[in-house]
């Protein structure tokens, strides 16, 4: 069963959906209305439906691929993704839920108190002509139906809600009332509740007036007669509960054609399923870690080229020129080819590697340094890598000196993406706190931690939904180390990575 952050999150996607499509009807129904009919553009309302479906069906999966080695990490380092060191302990999301589930009650006992009025006003033949029930819908007419109604008029309103009962219509209303009670803090709920009902009773009217063309007059009489008298039910299909100079108005229209009707049916569920592959396609990618052996997960004959880099190690005095990167579609391909052996980097089996043909020379790092504390004597070096929220490969490895806080020594590389994956360590004797981030602010929303011991390998789960596998190692501080920090204090000149 999903936890509160997974329920709060899957009702924002779904109501910010709902927003944006009722927004689209709105703009859409009276261009449809013209141009295709009335039934075409009460039709237009499948679109907010579909998209809120978008948004609860699973988002599109990216798997990646770890060695085997991994998973008994990830069982023994349990990563708190989405945390930072110093974060407020209060959580308002019990607070926002129970106020969500206060609203719905009391939106629910709104709806089943005008209900029950509306059901004894039916009995004691006050109410109607509408169609009530759920399980069984009838129609409801008032008891002076005979008398007030010409008998041209009645067949008319009975046509009427005949044409309901054959579409289902009262379901459909009864599943708008229990959306509008769930989302009742979102307008657009409020507002498709009310368009929609307006449509509806539109498309019922052309269909009627489709059938008995010459009975145009008796339904503008029956109309007036039942909006004087009218009484609005929230569950069911009232015959004149909607504005009666619009319904009016559109009854002198001629009917579309039979050939306009059909395009702009297409033209509908052309839009419905567009507008519901759009939605889903903008929802963020689901993260599947896949453990192999090392045997498994390469082809045979193929070498993982393994870049042991020491931070201790002299530069290369000139680098060689690095390629121009491709962009656009070549650019995303080259990350996913290089995705499986960056993020096997860190596993304890092997050696922390860089992605093939990303190799860069140590620099030193000040931006970020002050967020880590190592113990005097001991460098801590930590490699992580993954895939960012766009699906470019991202690495780091960075080591911590315990002489100094000024700078810290190693190289990043992120593909080209707009993120970089940063990270930070505090040593706490046998336990360090490795936090990642993807920048080097460290702002809370892209940033998660994990408790690791000397040389373990764990995931950390940020709370974008990417998985950073992350391996810490200490080691004693060489005697260069500690001279090269002092004089980089004295002389200040360590400069910005």
């Amino acid at each position: 069963m999903a936890d509160l952050p997974e329920l709060g999150e899957i009702l924002l996607r779904a109501n910010l959906a709902l927003a944006v499509a009722v927004a689209g009807v709105m703009v859409l129904r009276l261009p449809i209305r013209r141009l295709f009919g009335a039934r075409i553009a009460y039709g237009l309302w499948i679109l907010p439906p579909l998209a809120v479906l978008a948004m609860l069906v699973p988002a599109r999966l990216v798997t990646v691929r770890l060695a085997a080695a991994a998973m008994e990490a990830t069982e023994t380092a349990l990563p708190s993704a989405g945390t930072v060191p110093g974060a407020a302990p209060f959580d308002p999301l019990p607070w926002l839920v129970g106020l969500w589930l206060a609203g719905v009650a009391a939106c629910l006992a709104w709806q089943t108190w005008r209900q029950l009025r509306f059901a004894r006003a039916a009995r004691a033949g006050r109410a109607g002509p509408a169609v009530v029930g759920l399980l069984r819908p009838r129609v409801v007419t008032p008891a002076d139906f005979a008398q007030r109604y010409t008998p041209a008029e009645r067949e008319v309103v009975l046509a009427h809600e005949q044409v309901h009962l054959e579409r289902g219509d009262p379901a459909i209303n009864a599943g708008l009332a229990l959306l509008t009670c769930v989302n009742w803090f979102n307008p657009a709920a409020h507002a498709m509740s009310h368009w929609l009902k307006i449509d509806q009773e539109l498309a019922c009217d052309a269909r009627v007036v489709a059938a008995h063309p010459k009975a145009r007059k008796a339904y503008a009489q029956a109309m007036l007669k039942t909006q004087l008298a009218a009484r609005p039910i929230p569950l069911g299909c009232h015959w004149s509960s909607h504005p009666l100079a619009e319904r009016v108005r559109l009854l002198t229209r001629p009917a579309p054609s039979c050939a306009r009707r059909l395009v702009g049916a297409g033209l509908t569920v052309t839009l419905a399923l567009a507008g519901a592959v759009g939605a889903w396609a903008a929802r963020p990618a689901r993260l599947a870690l896949v453990y192999e052996t090392p045997a498994a997960s390469a082809p045979e004959g193929a070498a993982i080229r393994r870049a042991a880099y020491s931070p201790s190690a002299p530069r290369a005095p000139s680098p060689p020129a690095r390629p121009a990167k491709p962009r656009g579609p070549a650019a995303r391909t080259e990350a996913k080819a290089t995705a499986e052996p960056l993020v096997a980097a860190a596993a304890p089996a092997l050696e922390p590697i860089r992605p093939p043909g990303l190799q860069r020379p140590a620099r030193i790092i000040q931006a970020v340094a002050d967020r880590s504390l190592v113990q005097p004597g001991s460098a801590v070096r930590v490699v992580a890598s993954g895939l960012a929220p766009d699906g470019i490969a991202l690495w780091s490895d960075f080591t911590a000196f315990g002489s100094q806080r000024l700078y810290r020594k190693g190289a990043y590389e992120r593909g080209g993406s707009r993120y970089s994956v940063f990270t930070s360590v505090v040593q706490e004797g046998e336990r360090l706190r490795v936090t990642v981030s993807l920048g080097r602010a460290f702002r809370p929303e892209l940033t998660g931690s994990i408790d690791l011991l000397p040389g373990q390998t764990g995931i950390v789960r940020m709370p974008t939904g990417q998985a950073m596998v992350v391996t810490a190692t200490v080691r004693p501080e060489t005697p260069e180390e500690v001279e090269e920090g002092r004089r980089m204090i004295e002389h200040g000149d360590a400069g910005w990575g």
